[in-house]
């Protein structure tokens, strides 16, 4: 039985990955910070896998758990805003925790294959009003901290690992999610579910030889970023008009993930559907039309663009 390490496992992400393991053959392994939230939100794991608190910052911890385990999947992170306070927020777990896990792989267990989650922001900013992103596209080097110690952690393990699989997401549709409000209206982006996300990433941990040493794209699906905002409105009640230029493109390349594992995404109507469910319709109805003011403003700027 493979053993499987996941950090992040409390995040809204990983514990949709560790529901999909497990009724499987995986033995695993949740690392996160303690706290009353990841306590309550794992205790209906505790008879089914191994719950370890800690910090991924702890190289001691972070070796004696990469000894035991055949894959290590990383979810866990600091994000912006509070990743964009000051450089070492970002550097220490969002790089330290990467290189703690890279270095315990590199010298007590080089048969463990890791599989790095990064994000879009690695490509940078751009002036472009359209941004066609393959994996060889080069960097406008991001000058925020969260992005930046995203491309150090990837540059650390290509230059120190050969099992490894870097999987690069674009916005991934939650409840609550920071990238959301802040993303650049009337413009063409990908986006994912987390189930679309985790089932890619279980197809790579079954075919774990297929990929290994290489980097792609996650595309799921595309659509215009105005669609998202009003998508989020309708299933939750909430909207952010205050958006600013965050970081994005089109993943051109990301077909390449399609025809490999024969995996077909949700499309925009299927990703808000099961955000809706996951709702309640009451709190819902109220955060509407507490919403309403900034939504009115919304839908007309829209109309005013197309005079």
């Amino acid at each position: 039985m493979k053993g499987v390490l996941i950090t992040g496992g409390a995040g809204k992400i990983g514990y949709n990955l560790v529901e999909k393991l497990v009724d499987t053959s995986y033995n695993v392994t949740i690392l996160d910070l303690e706290s009353k939230k990841s306590i309550k939100r794992l205790s209906k794991f505790k008879n089914t896998v191994k719950i370890v608190y800690g910090d991924i910052e702890d190289e001691k911890l972070i070796t004696d758990l990469v000894k035991r385990n055949d894959i290590v999947i990383n979810y866990a992170g600091v994000m912006p805003p509070f990743a964009n306070l000051n450089s070492s927020i970002a550097n220490s777990t969002n790089f330290g925790g990467t290189k703690n896990i890279v270095d315990a792989i590199k010298l007590t267990n080089p048969d463990c294959i890791y599989i790095h989650m990064s994000f879009i922001s690695i490509y940078g900013d751009t002036s472009m009003t359209r941004r066609c992103l393959t994996v060889g596209t080069e960097s406008n080097y991001p000058d925020d901290y969260y992005s930046v110690s995203l491309a150090r952690s990837e540059e650390y393990i290509k230059t120190n690992l050969k099992k490894y699989l870097i999987l690069r997401m674009p916005i991934v549709l939650t409840c609550r999610n920071y990238f959301i409000n802040h993303i650049r209206l009337d413009t063409k982006m990908n986006f994912i579910t987390k189930e679309n996300l985790n089932d890619i990433l279980l197809y790579f941990m079954k075919n774990n030889k297929k990929g290994l040493g290489k980097t792609y794209n996650i595309g799921g699906f595309e659509v215009n970023s105005n669609e998202v905002v009003e998508g989020f409105y309708k299933a939750t009640g909430r909207i952010s008009i205050l958006n600013r230029n965050l970081y994005y493109g089109i993943f051109d390349d990301a077909d390449l993930i399609e025809k490999q594992t024969g995996l077909k995404c949700d499309n925009c109507k299927e990703a808000f559907e099961d955000i809706k469910r996951e709702n309640s319709n009451f709190k819902t109805t109220l955060l509407r039309i507490f919403n309403f003011p900034k939504y009115f403003i919304f839908k007309n700027r829209k109309k005013q663009k197309r005079k």
